[in-house]
């Protein structure tokens, strides 16, 4: 289970720099509440998909690496921390962000249901 959750986590980024925002909306649960740390307050899923659409227009040739932190299981929850490391292939410059997500299941399948971010 926990690969599983790394795997979304890594399928959830992949699809953000590939511009393929249905690839993450299909991850996000219906009641999402999240906060980028580049944001005043937290936002729910119409928003989020709003601001994503604005952060990265087109793809990005980019390399993610996850730095996991942690995960915890709790019956039908999944929480994961971890420093996300993006490379961009254009500069040459890396973006790190510490990240924390809480995955529920929802019909047998994991969802993000929030989370939170910090650019470093």
């Amino acid at each position: 289970m926990e690969e599983e959750i790394w795997a979304l986590e890594e399928g959830y980024f992949t699809n953000l720099y590939k511009a393929n925002y249905d690839g993450v909306l299909s991850l996000v649960h219906s009641r999402f509440l999240g906060w980028p740390g580049a944001m005043s307050q937290p936002m729910d899923k119409e928003e989020s998909a709003r601001f994503m659409r604005q952060l990265i227009s087109k793809p990005i040739t980019c390399s993610i690496r996850i730095e996991r932190g942690g995960i915890r299981f709790s019956e039908e929850a999944a929480l994961t921390q971890y420093t996300l490391h993006v490379s961009f292939t254009e500069t040459g410059k890396t973006q790190s962000s510490r990240i924390t997500h809480t995955w529920i299941k929802e019909n047998s399948r994991w969802k993000l249901l929030g989370g939170m971010s910090y650019d470093q």
